[in-house]
C-alpha cells in the first residue's frame, strides 16, 4: 500500500495546479490516453519514491493506467479516473458506521500518514460519494467530528469511562485550517494584508519542482482563483441545468498564478466578493450568533439537517461540496471531466495552502512548530462568526465526541486584571453553546451550566517565553539582568492574577493553573522562578469565610513545558531541574513533555552526528552540572570523560568570565572551580536584582515588607543558606546577570562533540534523574503526535512514554525493574495544528505497539497487555488533574 500511498500524494498534493489549468484549456488534453502525463508523474516521482529507480518509477504509472486509475469494484469496466485511485485506498481503510466515516484500525499509521498531509475529507468524501451512487442513496450529514476516530470498539469502551486532556491550548486546538478556509471562501476580498504578512515569511512548505516550465506561483493569487473555482462548482452542483462554459473564466484562470500575469484577478476581486455574498444571501443557512442571524458560509444550505448540530456543523458545507462534487464525476455524467479537472485543481491549491497552516513537514524543533501556532489566527477575524466557531470547535466539539471528564486548557496571561477578566468572560462566552448554534433551538442558561460543570472544564494561563532582545548600546543594558523585560511583564502578569483570584471569586475558580509554554531556547525557567512561587504560594485572603458553608482554598497547581526542544540531552534535563529547584515544584505539579527524560540517548546524537553546535554560555552551563551530577550519583567508571569536562570547562570559563572581569574587582584574579559554578547556579531561582550592586550585603536583611518581595529568594531551594552569605558565589552570578561582555560572549556558537563515553554517561544521568522525577511524583504530560513532529523521534512505538511507565506491558521483570514507572499521561497538545484528537493519541499509541516486532519477527508485546497499560495510564490521567 506505500507505493498506492505516495501516488496519491503526488497526483493530489504534489501537482502544479497551474499545469491542469493548462491542461483544462487544452482540447487535445481530453483526448490524452493517460491520465496523468507520464513525465510529471516522474519529476515528481523523482521526489517522493526514494526507495524506487528511474525504472521502477515508470513501472509504477504502468500501475497507475493499467490498475489504480480504474474502478476497484467494476474489474476495469468503467472509464479511467484520477479519484479511482482514491478508491483503491478507501477500500482498505474506511468503513462507515451509522453514517459517521471510521478508519479501519489496522490501518490507522498509513491512514495518519496519509490524510494528515492531504486532509481527511479528500477520502471520506470520496468514499460516501462512490458507496452512495452505488446504493442510490442520498446523504444529509456531514458534521462527523473533525479527526475521525477508528474501529477499535475496546479501546472506545475503555475511554467511555472517562478521560481527562491535562494538556489543550484552546486557540491551537480548533481545526484551524478548515475554519481558515471557510474565512476565506467567503470573505476573499478582505485579507490582502494578511497574505502580504504571509507571504513575507518563510514558506514552511518548502516544495522542489524538477519541472523546467516551472513558474512562480503566490499563495494569494492561487487562493482567489481555488474561491473562484469553489463558487463554479457550487453553482454547477446545485443547478438543475448542468451547464458549465469555461470560457468565460478563462482570463481569470489560465494565466501564471502571479501578480505580473494574473492582474485581471485582482481587479475582478471585488466582483467575485459579490458573487459569493449574493450566494450567501440565497443558498447560506442563518445561524443564531450572539442573538444575531449571521450566514457562515454559503455552501452550508438552508436545508442543512438539524441532525448535523449534534456534530461540527460547521464543517457542514465543505463536505456537502467536495461529497455533491465527488458523486458527479463518479456517475460519469455530461461534463463530468471538466468538472473533475476543475475538482482536483481546487484540492491542489486547498492542500497547498494547507500545508501553511498546519504542521505536515517533519521537521524537527519547536521553532518550526512556533511557525505554525503563529498562524493559527491569521484569517480568523477578530469578534465574528468565525472567531467563535473557533473558540467553540476548540471546547464544545471536542467535548461532543469524546467523554472528557476533566478538560484543562491552556489560555494566555493578561498585563491587567480588567483584561484578564475580560478575557476569560470572552472565552466563557464564545465557547456557550447559544453563542453559535441553530436559530432555531436555545439552550437554557442552567442546562449549559450544568453540562460545563459535568464536564468539568477550567483553565490553566500559560506565559509566554520570548526571546531576549538584543541591544547594541551596552550601556542601557547596566544594572539590568538578562530578560529583563519579561522579567517585567510576567510580574504585571502574575500580579493580574492575584488580583482577579481576590476580586473575582467565581473567575479565579475557572482558573486552577500556571504554566509557561513557547520555545525553551527563548527563555530559561530561571526568568519565572520569583512568579512561580508567588502565584503557587498565594492564598486567598478569606475575610468572609465566616460567611461560607464550605472553605475552598483554591491553591494554583503548576506545570512548565521542559526537556520538549534541546541542544544536548543534558540541557533537556538541567532545564527539568531548574523548574523543579528553582520554580518550587512540589508534589501533584507536573512538566510537560520531557522528551530529554526519555528518549534513546544514543540516537539522538547520531542522528546530530554526534556533533552539537549550541552557544557557549549553554555548555558551561551543562558541563558545571552534569559534573555535579557525576559526584551526587557517586558516578566512577568514566574518570577520562570527567577528565575532559573539566578542562573543557576550565576553558570555557577563562574565555567567557575570567578575560571579562573588571580587573579592579576584588575576586577577578581568584580561581574559580567549576563546583563553585555550580553553586552560584543555584542562585538563579533568586531574583537576580538582589546581587546587582554590593555583593557583601546579606540577601535575607534585605526590605521584603510585600508578599512579592517575599519571594524574591528561593528559601525551598538550595538548603543550605551559606551559599548566599558567600561573596565569591555571589559574585559570579552577579556577574552573570549584569556583566554584559560576559553575556556577549556567552552567545557565541561553540561545536561539541559527542563521544562514546559521553553517550554512556548522558544514559546514567537520564536513568538517575527519571527515578528522582519518580520519588518527587512530579507527573509528565506526554503529547504522542506533538512530540512525534516537533521532536527527534521517527515512529510513535518509540515514544519515550513506555520508558517512563511500563507496568502492564512488559512480562520482563528486570525491565519492569529498571523503569521509574512515573506518573505519565496522554494529551494532545494542540490538537488542531496536529490535526488529532484525544482519542486518536491513544488509538496511534495502541496501534503502534501492537505492530512493534522482537528480535525474532513476534508481536513485542502482548495486545490485553497494550491495553491494560494504556488503561492506566487513562486512570493517571484523571489522577494528575488539577481540580
Amino acid at each position: 500500500m506505500d507505493n498506492l500511498r505516495k501516488s496519491i500524494q503526488v497526483i493530489f498534493g504534489e501537482t502544479c495546479p497551474d499545469q491542469l489549468i493548462q491542461d483544462l484549456y487544452d482540447i487535445t488534453s481530453f483526448k490524452n490516453k493517460d491520465v496523468v502525463a507520464k513525465k510529471d508523474f516522474l519529476e515528481n516521482g523523482l521526489k517522493y519514491f526514494h526507495h524506487l529507480s528511474f525504472d521502477e518509477i515508470e513501472n509504477l504509472h504502468k500501475k497507475l493506467e493499467e490498475d489504480w486509475f480504474f474502478d476497484v469494484y467494476q474489474n476495469g469496466k468503467q472509464e479511467k479516473s484520477v479519484y479511482n485511485l482514491l478508491l483503491h485506498f478507501n477500500k482498505q481503510v474506511l468503513k462507515e458506521r451509522n453514517n459517521q466515516p471510521l478508519v479501519s484500525y489496522q490501518h490507522l499509521l498509513r491512514w495518519r500518514d496519509l490524510s494528515f498531509t492531504l486532509g481527511e475529507d479528500i477520502f471520506t468524501c470520496s468514499y460516501f460519494a462512490y458507496m452512495d451512487n452505488r446504493a442510490k442513496k442520498n446523504r444529509d450529514f456531514f458534521a462527523w467530528q473533525p479527526v475521525i476516530f477508528s474501529t477499535n470498539n475496546r479501546l472506545k469502551k475503555m475511554l467511555l469511562k472517562g478521560v481527562a486532556e491535562n494538556h489543550f491550548h484552546f486557540k491551537g486546538s480548533a481545526p484551524v485550517f478548515d475554519l481558515s478556509w471557510i474565512v476565506l471562501m467567503n470573505t476573499i476580498n478582505t485579507h490582502h494584508k494578511t497574505f502580504k504578512e504571509l507571504k513575507k515569511e518563510i514558506k514552511l512548505n518548502g516544495k522542489v519542482s524538477y519541472s523546467f516550465k516551472n513558474h512562480t506561483k503566490e499563495i494569494d493569487i492561487l487562493v482567489y482563483k481555488a474561491c473562484r473555482i469553489r463558487l463554479l462548482l457550487f453553482e454547477f452542483i446545485n443547478s438543475e441545468n448542468k451547464n458549465i462554459n469555461l470560457k468565460d473564466w478563462e482570463s481569470l484562470l489560465k494565466p501564471s498564478s502571479n501578480k505580473q500575469t494574473s492582474f485581471e484577478v485582482l481587479l475582478k476581486l471585488n466582483e467575485l466578493q459579490n458573487e459569493v455574498s449574493q450566494n450567501k444571501f440565497l443558498y447560506g443557512y442563518k445561524f443564531n450568533h450572539k442573538g444575531k442571524d449571521d450566514i457562515a458560509d454559503y455552501t452550508i444550505t438552508k436545508n442543512m439537517h438539524i441532525r448535523n448540530f449534534k456534530g461540527s456543523f460547521l464543517l457542514y458545507g465543505e463536505r456537502k461540496l467536495l461529497y455533491d462534487t465527488f458523486k458527479y464525476i463518479y456517475s460519469n455524467c455530461e461534463k463530468s471531466e471538466q468538472i473533475s479537472k476543475l475538482l482536483h485543481i481546487y484540492l491542489l491549491i486547498k492542500n497547498e495552502f494547507r500545508a501553511e497552516l498546519i504542521q505536515i513537514n517533519k521537521r524537527i524543533g519547536f521553532s518550526n512548530f512556533s511557525k505554525y501556532q503563529d498562524r493559527k489566527e491569521y484569517f480568523i477575524p477578530e469578534d465574528s462568526i468565525y472567531e467563535t466557531a473557533m473558540y467553540q470547535m476548540a471546547i464544545n466539539d471536542t467535548i461532543k465526541f469524546q467523554n472528557i471528564v476533566s478538560f484543562e486548557t491552556r489560555i494566555a496571561p493578561k498585563n491587567s486584571v480588567k483584561e484578564l477578566n475580560e478575557s476569560l468572560k470572552k472565552y466563557q462566552r464564545n465557547s456557550d453553546a447559544n453563542s453559535l448554534t441553530n436559530r432555531n433551538i436555545k439552550i437554557s442558561k442552567k442546562k449549559l451550566f450544568n453540562k460545563l460543570k459535568k464536564e468539568k472544564h477550567f483553565y490553566t494561563i500559560h506565559f509566554i517565553k520570548k526571546k531576549e532582545e538584543n541591544i547594541k548600546l551596552t550601556l542601557t543594558q547596566v544594572g539590568l539582568p538578562r530578560h529583563y523585560k519579561l522579567r517585567d511583564n510576567i510580574e504585571k502578569q502574575a500580579k493580574a492574577i492575584v488580583l482577579l483570584r481576590e476580586s473575582y471569586a467565581k473567575k479565579a475558580s475557572l482558573i486552577k493553573g500556571i504554566d509557561a509554554a513557547s520555545s525553551e531556547f527563548n527563555t530559561r525557567p530561571e526568568v519565572f522562578a520569583q512568579v512561580f512561587r508567588y502565584l503557587k504560594d498565594h492564598k486567598l485572603q478569606g475575610e468572609f469565610n465566616h460567611l461560607k458553608s464550605k472553605i475552598v482554598e483554591n491553591k494554583l497547581s503548576a506545570t512548565f513545558h521542559a526537556g520538549e526542544d534541546f541542544y544536548d540531552i543534558i540541557d533537556g534535563i538541567r532545564s527539568i531541574d531548574e523548574v523543579i529547584k528553582f520554580l518550587k515544584f512540589c508534589p501533584g505539579d507536573r512538566i510537560g513533555h520531557a522528551l530529554a527524560l526519555g528518549i534513546n540517548v544514543e540516537e539522538y546524537f547520531n542522528l546530530k552526528d554526534r556533533k552539537i553546535m549550541l552557544p557557549k554560555e549553554l555548555l558551561i552551563d551543562n558541563i558545571s552540572w552534569l559534573l555535579a551530577k557525576i559526584r551526587k550519583y557517586n558516578i566512577n567508571e568514566f574518570s577520562s570523560e570527567v577528565y575532559k569536562l573539566e578542562k573543557l570547562f576550565d576553558s570555557l570559563f577563562r574565555e567567557i568570565y575570567q578575560v571579562n572581569f573588571d580587573q579592579e574587582v576584588k575576586f577577578s584574579s581568584m580561581n574559580f572551580t567549576h563546583d563553585i559554578f555550580y553553586d552560584a547556579w543555584k542562585l538563579r531561582g533568586d531574583d537576580p536584582y538582589l546581587y546587582m550592586e554590593n555583593i557583601e550585603d546579606d540577601v535575607n536583611q534585605i526590605s521584603n515588607m510585600t508578599y512579592w518581595e517575599r519571594c524574591r529568594i528561593n528559601y525551598f531551594y538550595p538548603k543550605n543558606s551559606n551559599i548566599r552569605k558567600d561573596s565569591k558565589i555571589k559574585f559570579l552570578y552577579q556577574q552573570y546577570h549584569f556583566n554584559q561582555k560576559i553575556k556577549n560572549k556567552g552567545k557565541e556558537i561553540k561545536q561539541f562533540t559527542i563521544s562514546d563515553t559521553y553517550i554512556k554517561l548522558v544514559e546514567k544521568i537520564q536513568k538517575k534523574y527519571q527515578h528522582y522525577i519518580r520519588d518527587l511524583n512530579i507527573g509528565i504530560e506526554c503529547n504522542p503526535t506533538s512530540n512525534y513532529l516537533i521532536g527527534t523521534i521517527d515512529k510513535y512505538s518509540k515514544h519515550p512514554i513506555k520508558n517512563f511507565f511500563n507496568l502492564h506491558l512488559e512480562t520482563d521483570t528486570r525491565k519492569i525493574k529498571e523503569c521509574p514507572q512515573i506518573f505519565v499521561s496522554i494529551n494532545t497538545d494542540d490538537q488542531g495544528i496536529f490535526g488529532t484528537s484525544l482519542e486518536n493519541e491513544y488509538a496511534l499509541l495502541a496501534i503502534a505497539l501492537e505492530k512493534e516486532k522482537d528480535e525474532n519477527g513476534n508481536p513485542k508485546y502482548n495486545q490485553a497487555m497494550i491495553y491494560n497499560w494504556l488503561d492506566k495510564i487513562r486512570e493517571m490521567g484523571l489522577e494528575q488533574s488539577f481540580e
